[in-house]
């Protein structure tokens, strides 16, 4: 809350005040995420699983594929929701 109350061009606590990785995990209340938060979400989704696919499942060569460190592409891809995905599609 310090971070969002610092970082905050307003007087309200907006998402874009939020950490990153709030916003990427999954909403814990019934209330809907901003559209643009899922479509972020779901974007980055499909970056993952297909970078995966073209690189035949490892995950430091579809960390090198999209530009990222390994240690933050497990931490997306813990975020994300996508360990189960991605065991399913490594095992078929």
């Amino acid at each position: 809350m310090e971070r969002a109350v610092v970082i905050g061009s307003s007087s309200f606590i907006l998402p874009e005040d939020l950490p990153e990785t709030l916003l990427e995990s999954s909403p814990a209340s019934a209330a809907t995420p901003a559209q643009y938060h899922d479509a972020i979400r779901n974007l980055k989704k499909q970056l993952i699983l297909s970078a995966f696919e073209q690189v035949g499942g490892s995950i430091t060569e579809a960390a090198k594929l999209l530009g990222l460190n390994p240690n933050y592409l497990h931490r997306l891809i813990r975020n994300l929701d996508l360990r189960l995905t991605l065991r399913k599609d490594a095992k078929v």
